[in-house]
């Protein structure tokens, strides 16, 4: 399909996805340039020559469709894909795509989890999965059943331009989200709802059912939302003709995803807990309503152009909340002050770095207490990504362990 084909590689990610795509066209014939803003992975930035060069562009899904270079790829009329929709439209076996705000690295994970149960050996996870090609999919099909795929927002866009959708589809939910980038929550939606606009007759489409249909199952994830990820998954997985038993007994023994409310360690009686992933209001006020211990929150980072309304509710009503450390605050004015003003007696401070943050944390936690990084914001402002603030939280902890 791409072989002898000048394909350009437009923007490599934050989590390296382009570069395992274009070390797979290189693999399958094709002539291969990238292009990137970052100098060190691309020392000639992205150019105008580089679009004249290509007869096709494989766009990293981070780049806006508005980008000027690819406005002007699009007016000589070179294609411009992402190597996810190519997959989807292409793929050789069954597709099961899952989006929505929060809850699709879990319920991916568990989806797949419960399949691989039922068919050892036959079934695939990709998407959204840092480090990931999707492209290299295609070299991993044969003899499979499904592809489990973690779709975001962004992704999604450009099945709009394919007209294509999962065989199956799973819509986890939908809250304010990537405001700095889409000009309002009807683009958001608009880029979600793709996962199912261009379904064909045979296949589905599901939507969360209420967390009852599994409210007796027995899992070891905390909070609501974490039943509502089940009930999605299960919801999907019983259309495929999975046994109840074996859903029930993956579920008992999963344990859940790093990053994701993930129980570092426990040192002195302070049990740590890294939930670098909540990178929305949203989530944060999701982490604290699993609480059930006292607990010390580090909050902050980058805004998205989010409300956080619903967030400072859950802060003021939250009986376990116990004290706040604010990590980084010159981007997200608006939201330090209104937390001073609704809570200033519970705020430790302002730290500049992670191991400042967990220190403040540590230096005011009791036996009993948990501290909590579940920042409600982008990482953007001190850390790489969130996964990179994620690792920052974990070393600072077992730097704690071993002392």
């Amino acid at each position: 399909m791409y072989k002898d084909k000048k394909v350009l590689v437009f923007g490599l990610g934050r989590q390296g996805g382009g570069s395992g795509d274009a070390k797979w066209l290189k693999q399958h014939g094709a002539i291969v340039k990238i292009s990137d803003k970052d100098l060190s992975l691309c020392p000639e930035g992205q150019t105008k020559d580089q679009i004249d060069w290509a007869e096709i562009i494989i766009k990293n899904p981070g780049v806006s469709d508005d980008h000027e270079l690819i406005l002007y790829a699009k007016s000589k009329g070179i294609p411009v894909f992402t190597s996810i929709a190519l997959f989807v439209k292409n793929s050789p076996i069954k597709t099961i795509g899952v989006t929505g705000t929060r809850g699709k690295s879990t319920t991916v994970a568990l989806i797949t989890a419960i399949l691989e149960k039922a068919y050892p050996g036959r079934i695939l996870s990709g998407g959204n999965i840092p480090g990931t090609s999707c492209l290299s999919l295609f070299d991993q099909v044969e003899d499979k059943k499904y592809a489990v795929l973690e779709l975001s927002s962004f992704q999604l866009h450009n099945f709009h331009d394919l007209q294509i959708s999962p065989n199956y589809a799973l819509l986890t939910n939908i809250y304010p989200d990537h405001l700095n980038r889409y000009p309002d929550m009807a683009s958001y939606i608009r880029d979600k709802q793709a996962i199912y606009l261009y379904q064909k007759p045979g296949d589905y489409y599901f939507e969360y059912p209420k967390a009852q249909t599994v409210s007796d199952w027995e899992t070891s994830l905390p909070g609501i939302h974490n039943r509502q990820n089940i009930a999605g998954a299960w919801s999907l997985l019983s259309h495929l003709g999975i046994a109840e038993s074996t859903a029930r007994q993956v579920v008992t023994e999963f344990s859940g995803l790093p990053f994701r409310l993930e129980t570092i360690a426990t040192i002195a009686g302070v049990t740590y807990i890294n939930d670098t992933t909540a990178t929305t209001p949203t989530a944060a006020a999701k982490a604290l309503e699993a609480a059930s211990a006292p607990t010390i929150w580090i909050t902050g980072g980058d805004t998205k152009g989010l409300p956080f309304d619903q967030l400072l509710s859950e802060i003021e009503r939250n009986p376990h909340l116990k004290k706040i450390v604010i990590l980084g605050s010159k981007n997200i004015p608006a939201y330090t002050e209104a937390l001073t003003q609704l809570t200033g007696d519970k705020i430790l401070g302002t730290a500049p770095t992670m191991p400042d943050a967990v220190k403040l944390a540590r230096d005011s936690a009791e036996p009993g207490d948990v501290i909590l990084l579940s920042p409600g914001f982008a990482s953007f402002d001190l850390f790489q990504n969130e996964f990179d603030r994620g690792r920052q939280f974990n070393q600072v902890v077992q730097s704690y362990a071993q002392n």
